[in-house]
């Protein structure tokens, strides 16, 4: 909604009312309006931590029965109260939606919106939502920094309430199972001298099966990408074909690390999070119907999930050999 005159105005306001659920709280800021609310525009959701951890439920119910909300908008869970977005800097962008816009866009944190919401309603409610930080993450200016948004991590929802959080890495390893990696930095210590070798991740595919086997379940995941060197502190000559081999089964290791350390999370918290189940009922309807009822157990104790990783680097920059090591290549020994 558009401020007042002049160059110093925000070209936004903020409302909030307090209801015993959503649709009072709506219906409470409307009659504070002169004009009519529309969700024609609505982009985000974005709820407080302590919200979460009580229930979503209310926003599911709500989604559900407003047929005008769109259901590709963004969802988010910021650490503080979600009202807190409204003091976050707009340095770079107009408005502050434009920022979880933009996080959404560059796929650096998990996309998750109101339709995949309302999809893990009807499959026990477990769900994966990218949590938002202030102050302690991003960059720091003077003016208004303790109030610096960013991203870090993700909320774990099991049965409609957040039990528990990934991390940074973890949720590296989520985008993977997701689906929804863009591209992404990761360093490996060269075999030759465990210095560290900096990679970017491009056009990363990842395909999910299941597999049951009398009472055996697994779910594998097959991840390709192609990776081009950013970095090297490292003497290692990549263009020899057997060095270079060496840093591609340590970048797959990583990869599948952050993988397994993100299904662990979810095992631990008997939550389905990444929709495991879907690929189950899809494959083998009549063994669902079995697996139901417990499936969380079942998906904690006995479902093996099995990460398949071949990254190819495919570019290496101009300069194979780092400057410091054609001009000095014996500066360690002659110290």
């Amino acid at each position: 909604m558009k401020g007042g005159s002049g160059s110093s105005s925000k070209p936004f306001t903020f409302v909030s009312k307090t209801g015993r659920d959503v649709g009072e709280a709506f219906r409470k800021i409307q009659a504070d309006l002169s004009r009519r609310i529309t969700f024609g525009q609505l982009r985000h959701i974005v709820m407080g931590k302590e919200f979460a951890q009580s229930g979503i439920k209310p926003v599911v119910d709500f989604a559900a029965r407003e047929f005008a909300i769109h259901i590709n908008a963004y969802l988010f869970i910021s650490e503080d109260k979600a009202k807190r977005v409204a003091s976050s800097p707009i340095t770079f962008e107009e408005f502050p939606t434009d920022i979880l816009t933009q996080l959404a866009k560059e796929r650096q944190t998990i996309m998750v919106t109101v339709k995949d919401m309302l999809m893990s309603a009807s499959n026990h409610g477990d769900l994966v939502i990218p949590m938002l930080v202030f102050g302690r993450q991003g960059v720091q200016f003077e003016e208004n920094k303790e109030n610096w948004m960013g991203t870090d991590g993700a909320g774990l929802i099991k049965n409609g309430k957040m039990i528990g959080k990934l991390t940074d890495e973890e949720t590296q390893g989520a985008l993977w199972i997701l689906k929804q990696l863009n591209y992404s930095v990761y360093d490996v210590n060269s075999p030759t001298d465990n210095k560290p070798v900096n990679f970017l991740i491009r056009n990363a595919r990842t395909h999910l099966k299941a597999q049951i086997r009398g009472d055996d379940i697994s779910v594998q995941i097959d991840c390709k990408a192609m990776a081009g060197i950013l970095a090297t502190e490292s003497a290692i000559d990549v263009t020899e074909p057997s060095e270079l081999r060496k840093l591609e089964l340590l970048l797959n290791e990583e990869i599948k690390d952050r993988i397994r350390q993100a299904v662990a999370v979810s095992k631990t918290m008997k939550s389905d999070v990444f929709q495991f189940a879907n690929y189950i009922k899809w494959r083998y309807p009549g063994r669902w119907k079995e697996l139901r009822p417990e499936w969380r157990e079942r998906y904690a104790d006995q479902v093996r999930v099995e990460p398949r990783v071949n990254i190819s680097v495919k570019w290496f920059g101009t300069s194979q050999i780092p400057q410091w090591n054609r001009i000095l290549p014996n500066a360690e020994e002659n110290k």
